[in-house]
């Protein structure tokens, strides 16, 4: 089973910055990009569902992409980004994993998923796709906005 992690469009920074920032013009732009090339002959046939973080920026990039795709949408909180008021960095990491493990249950071999979510939430699915345990010393990494990774969990 594949899932094609996409980190949300960029953002427009509110003041303060909140779970509401809308998309740039930019962020737009790049929704869309990344929607048509996953509009493709060889790919969307088997795209089942798109996952996503509650956080307006993450549905908006879900929904942009669906445009394309029509397929259902499930939003999850365990996608949202790290709250280092509220948890530690192997709680983030371990919220996502158990994200993806509801994931890799629910769906066939042959299906691909799509996760719409934060930057830093990367380290969980990598962590996932070479089968390392969660750690503090797991790096904190960031991706390009509107990134699709496609990770492969068989």
């Amino acid at each position: 089973m594949k899932i094609v992690y996409v980190h949300h469009g960029n953002r427009k920074l509110g003041n303060p910055p909140s779970q509401d920032d809308d998309l740039t013009e930019i962020g737009y732009k790049d929704c869309e990009n990344v929607a048509e090339l996953l509009n493709n002959e060889k790919i969307k046939p088997h795209i089942k569902a798109i996952y996503t973080s509650p956080y307006f920026r993450c549905k908006t990039t879900a929904q942009i992409i669906n445009k394309y795709l029509n397929v259902p949408i499930i939003e999850d909180n365990r996608l949202n980004e790290f709250d280092k008021r509220i948890e530690n960095w192997v709680d983030l990491q371990n919220r996502v994993d158990d994200c993806i493990n509801d994931i890799l249950k629910k769906y066939q071999k042959e299906d691909m998923v799509i996760c719409v979510t934060s930057g830093m939430n990367i380290a969980a699915f990598i962590n996932k796709a070479y089968k390392l345990p969660s750690s503090n010393t797991t790096p904190m990494l960031g991706v390009p906005n509107c990134c699709p990774i496609v990770f492969d969990y068989e």
